[in-house]
């Protein structure tokens, strides 16, 4: 199977797992799935790393965050800027997927946390105040 179609179908699952009976799905990174923001499959441990360590880097449920395109575009450019917060992401992503429930409101409080900081590092970076760690 290829790769394509193995993320889809553990979006698939993680869709089932944790948004079952949520209408407006919001991604990982705090942002609204739509037809313009589609589900993306993130590894939280890179594939580079699993390789590395001789493992499989297949996408599944355990080693995924489901953020929108926006989302994981925006996370790998935090990664080349402040790999810190990338990192605390990963965590969140971590602690997120372990739950394997819809999460609940003291993770959304640290979602948008995150978010706002996310944006503010992204902002500084792009306004020459801020250069990649």
């Amino acid at each position: 199977m290829n790769t394509c179609k193995e993320k889809q179908l553990v979006l698939q699952a993680m869709r089932t797992i944790f948004y079952k009976g949520v209408v407006n799905r919001v991604d990982w990174m705090g942002y609204l799935i739509t037809e313009d923001n589609k589900p993306s499959y993130h590894h939280i441990v890179k594939k580079e790393e699993l390789i590395n360590n001789n493992l499989s880097c297949a996408p599944t449920i355990e080693n995924g965050a489901y953020l929108g395109t926006r989302s994981h575009e925006l996370l790998h450019q935090l990664e080349l800027i402040d790999y810190d917060l990338y990192e605390c992401w990963n965590d969140l992503f971590l602690m997120i997927n372990n739950m394997k429930i819809y999460p609940v409101d003291h993770v959304w409080d640290m979602v948008y946390k995150l978010q706002e900081e996310t944006v503010d590092v992204l902002n500084d970076y792009k306004n020459g105040k801020r250069l990649i760690k």
